[in-house]
């Protein structure tokens, strides 16, 4: 990547097991190996779902991922990067328990982190744009990808302009709303492997560069 001369704006990983904290050392661990590497890349932003909640209720998963990720976080604002989670699906328990940018932003909120907009999962969400207006600068990235109807798989991207989210609208909101960071284009899923990712990838930088313009960015 360094050679390549490739900036790398995000790292993701895996989150925390949070219903039992036997596991959290090993979690920590995990997630300071990858702050090592955003470090050596020069990365600003560590990405991680929350963690599956297991049989905790919701607050009881949220004081527990603020607790689990605490010392994480802490080293990771030392080195100027951030800790941002990101919302999940809520068939995929899994990996997350936080499943709206509303409920995304609460969290990040009352324990230090950032949040990633992943706009595949809120461009409809209500009350996106007060959302987005409260969260201020929590907001660290936006990824970006399009839907196409009816989509019974997951994950299943499309390149933007192909499905239904209205991209256009949504990049103009967030630039009205102060947000400047950077839009990534998250292409994967069975569609994106049909097409082929170079070529998906590539149209897609095209769509999405014709889309920020448009957009004002």
């Amino acid at each position: 990547m360094q050679a390549a001369g490739i900036e790398v704006t995000q790292l993701c990983c895996p989150g925390v097991s949070l219903s039992s904290q036997d596991g959290w050392a090993d979690d920590r661990a995990r997630l300071f190996d990858v702050l090592d590497l955003a470090v050596a890349l020069s990365t600003r932003c560590l990405g991680t779902t929350t963690g599956p909640a297991g049989l905790l209720q919701w607050e009881e998963a949220a004081t527990a991922l603020g607790r689990a990720l605490a010392p994480v976080a802490e080293a990771a604002a030392e080195r100027d990067i951030v800790v941002a989670i990101e919302q999940t699906l809520p068939v995929r328990v899994e990996i997350g328990f936080v499943h709206s940018l509303r409920d995304s932003v609460d969290i990040a909120a009352r324990f230090g982190l950032g949040v990633i907009m992943e706009s595949n999962y809120c461009f409809h969400e209500r009350g996106l744009a007060d959302t987005v207006r409260a969260a201020g600068s929590l907001i660290t990235r936006v990824q970006v990808s399009d839907l196409v109807p009816p989509s019974t798989v997951i994950p299943d991207r499309a390149v933007p302009g192909d499905g239904v989210i209205p991209l256009t609208a949504l990049v103009r909101m967030m630039i009205a709303e102060g947000y400047a960071g950077p839009f990534e284009l998250e292409m994967l899923g069975p569609r994106i492997e049909h097409e082929g990712y170079e070529a998906a990838c590539r149209r897609g930088v095209a769509a999405m560069s014709e889309i920020l313009t448009t957009a004002g960015a």
